[in-house]
């Protein structure tokens, strides 16, 4: 005689078991998605403003390192040019340039080539009238592309500041 089994003694899983576990995998790789989504929002961020910070940097130096001191007969040696008021605001020829992604120069001009990533402004005042006599002060203004290339209707882009930075500049003997 053969031997009744009854469902106890089968192995395996039953259909609700599958459907929960296939559900909670599912949810796992959807949070796991999300996840790199963000990360990668953070690492081109990260990488924007490092490029518009270096970018900053570099400017600043080349201002400061202009000739503008004091000659061996005392006369003034001036390299360094007075910028327009609003250069920091406008993009006013001579105080600025366009960058790529990676921070290389594109341009240079009223308006920013369509490859261009990021504008840098920078402005050079006399600091006299704050009671630091023969002091320059350097600003340099780095603005990143937010939307892309055509983001407006009209292939216009929005721009917003990312880094500025700020230096002073004394006339010493050359």
């Amino acid at each position: 005689m053969s031997a009744v089994r009854g469902s106890r003694g089968r192995r395996g899983f039953t259909l609700l078991e599958v459907v929960v576990a296939i559900g909670l995998f599912a949810g796992g790789c959807l949070a796991l998605a999300q996840l790199l989504a963000v990360a990668a929002r953070a690492a081109r961020l990260s990488h924007a403003t490092t490029t518009a910070g270096a970018a900053a940097a570099d400017r600043l130096e080349r201002l400061r390192s202009m000739a503008w001191g004091v000659g061996a007969d005392g006369a003034p040696v001036d390299e360094v040019g007075l910028s327009p008021p609003g250069t920091l605001t406008d993009d006013t020829p001579g105080f600025v340039d366009y960058l790529d992604d990676d921070g290389a120069v594109v341009g240079a001009g009223p308006s920013p080539p369509f490859e261009a990533m990021f504008v840098r402004r920078w402005a050079v005042t006399d600091a006299s009238g704050e009671g630091l006599p023969d002091t320059l002060r350097l600003q340099v203004v780095v603005l990143r592309r937010v939307n892309g290339p055509t983001a407006g209707a009209d292939g216009s882009s929005s721009w917003t500041e990312t880094v500025r930075v700020v230096g002073a500049r004394a006339r010493r003997p050359s």
